[in-house]
């Protein structure tokens, strides 16, 4: 998964910025992940889609703000995404109470067959990123970014 420009590290002033870095890793696991999706022969689908299919589980039908909420992104972008799941028949998308506009979105079959298939395509990319680094490394990585963006 990772190149050996990827695996070493400077430090100092030669060090790469966190930013460059974190592009790098997110480009990597993208292209990995949109490439395994395809090879499992299902339908493209964006990582950006994909993480909003993983919001909708057990506690599905949800609002787009709410899902907007839970992704740290704006409504207009979450309603982008969920708009193309519906018309893909993968969401479905029914009048809500309260608001006039709230929208409850939910899982078809569909869509939970693509959920469950990234999830488990991005359980194996997390597994593999462990057997490289170090199941350690990566838990920590998860805690400092979580503390960091507040998830």
């Amino acid at each position: 998964m990772l190149d050996e420009t990827q695996k070493t590290s400077a430090t100092g002033r030669d060090a790469l910025p966190l930013l460059a870095l974190l592009q790098r890793g997110l480009r990597v696991l993208t292209d990995e992940f949109v490439q395994r999706m395809e090879a499992a022969g299902t339908d493209p689908i964006t990582p950006a889609h994909a993480i909003v299919l993983m919001h909708l589980g057990q506690e599905s039908p949800l609002t787009v703000a709410e899902l907007a909420r839970r992704a740290d992104v704006t409504r207009q972008t979450m309603h982008r995404a969920v708009m193309q799941l519906v018309d893909e028949g993968i969401l479905t998308s029914t009048p809500g109470s309260g608001f006039p506009r709230s929208t409850l979105i939910g899982l078809m079959e569909a869509g939970e067959r693509r959920r469950d298939l990234a999830r488990g395509i991005l359980d194996e990319l997390d597994r593999e990123l462990a057997q490289e680094v170090g199941a350690d490394a990566v838990e920590v990585l998860r805690g400092v970014l979580g503390r960091a963006w507040g998830r």
